[in-house]
């Protein structure tokens, strides 16, 4: 059994590259603010597809949102970035284009960083969440057990050809007597 619990203050996480990143715990809130921002980047992103769609555009900037491989990632990547967004307070390693300065900490670099680096992007997101998986996969575990092998794997047996006829019966079934049991051993 594990025991796990979520840090409770400010902690630095390695993401490569030289690259460290502060970061707030990841609670239930900073979770749910990046999923909003997630899903108001989508909202907008639709809003415009259909726009365009609406006035006869036909080759679009825009990604293709009738695929839904293409949303998939588009909802990873957003989701990223909220978390980004609403969990990263300070880093190390990360300097201006133009200048050998350190780049300060704004929602327009995160989106940068994570537009140019997506391997930093990536390991930010299964460090900083990783904690919280683990403890959702702890919770599961304590839940109601599963109805049935159906439920817990693929099927794999195969189909019964015909079902078997009940045999016929008997007119006069035959009473079992009433005498003891005795035992042969």
């Amino acid at each position: 059994m594990l025991k796990l619990s979520l840090p409770k203050e400010p902690y630095w996480i390695d993401v490569g590259l030289d690259v460290r990143l502060k970061v707030r715990p990841c609670t239930s809130a900073v979770f749910y603010q990046a999923r909003a921002f997630m899903n108001q980047k989508l909202q907008k992103l639709g809003d415009a597809y259909r726009a365009e769609k609406d006035v006869g555009v036909e080759h679009s900037e825009l990604p293709d949102l009738e695929d839904s491989n293409v949303r998939e990632a588009l909802a990873e990547q957003y989701l990223t970035v909220g978390l980004a967004r609403a969990g990263i307070i300070e880093w190390e390693g990360i300097f201006e284009a133009d200048a050998d300065q350190p780049a300060p900490v704004t929602d327009e670099k995160i989106d940068e960083l994570f537009g140019a680096y997506w391997v930093i992007a990536e390991t930010f997101r299964q460090q900083y969440t990783g904690m919280r998986e683990l403890l959702e996969a702890e919770k599961n575990t304590r839940g109601l057990v599963s109805g049935g092998t159906s439920e817990t794997g693929q099927d794999i047996a195969a189909t019964a050809p015909n079902k078997a006829e009940p045999a016929p019966k008997d007119k006069k079934a035959k009473q079992a007597s009433n005498a003891p049991i005795t035992s042969t051993a």
